[in-house]
């Protein structure tokens, strides 16, 4: 598995690009502004065609190159169902910001338990609603990898005063769908450094205790 970061745009997201050398498939998860140039530059160079372009939520930040990315690839955008009403909402405005946001009908639904196979990789959807309705996560169980959006961060988790957030509903999401993979399964953000999901059981403060919440 070859795993490329785009870190762009104003909230200084990430976005991924996620290949099967060896068999020459790619995906996106998350495409975040300006990131999409550049993204299918990568795959050309490892010789690996965007096949999909996943989308872990509904958030501006993590899809406004996404029609961008659509263009350039012949890729297909996957989205929970659950995300498709945060699209109609005039999010760029809640944060003063001057950009459009396209909006971009999914080729599929990621439904809890899908998975989506790229050359020789597989990933399993799991679907963690709390920072808003929709979010999943992607869990490549071969690679010990997950890829959570805005659900877990290194020593933080998403927040949850946004349209659709709820906080008991995102940890117990992390609780339940992402806790049990395995302190050795290393989570690629929406935002922020690598992690572990060890190191977040131990040491991140949203998690004290038995998965009980701490909110200062």
């Amino acid at each position: 598995m070859l795993i490329q970061v785009f870190e762009t745009g104003p909230a200084a997201t990430n976005g991924y690009l996620v290949a099967d050398q060896e068999r020459g498939h790619a995906l996106v998860i998350d495409a975040p502004y300006r990131a999409a140039s550049a993204m299918v530059d990568q795959a050309r160079r490892w010789q690996t065609p965007i096949r999909y372009l996943v989308n872990t939520h509904a958030h501006w930040d993590h899809l406004l190159d996404n029609a961008a990315l659509l263009r350039l690839t012949n890729a297909q955008l996957a989205l929970h169902r659950d995300g498709v009403p945060l699209l109609r909402l005039p999010q760029l405005q809640w944060f003063g910001l001057d950009l459009e946001m396209p909006v971009c009908a999914p080729d599929i639904f990621l439904d809890d338990g899908l998975t989506l196979t790229v050359g020789g990789l597989q990933f399993q959807i799991l679907h963690c609603p709390g920072h808003c309705p929709g979010s999943v996560a992607l869990f490549a169980p071969a690679e010990r990898v997950v890829f959570t959006g805005d659900v877990l961060f290194a020593g933080s988790i998403g927040r949850t005063d946004l349209p659709g957030g709820d906080a008991a509903t995102l940890l117990r999401s992390i609780q339940e769908k992402l806790l049990p993979l395995g302190d050795d399964v290393r989570v690629y953000a929406g935002h922020g450094p690598v992690t572990t999901l060890g190191d977040e059981r131990r040491h991140n403060p949203f998690l004290a205790g038995e998965g009980r919440s701490f909110f200062p």
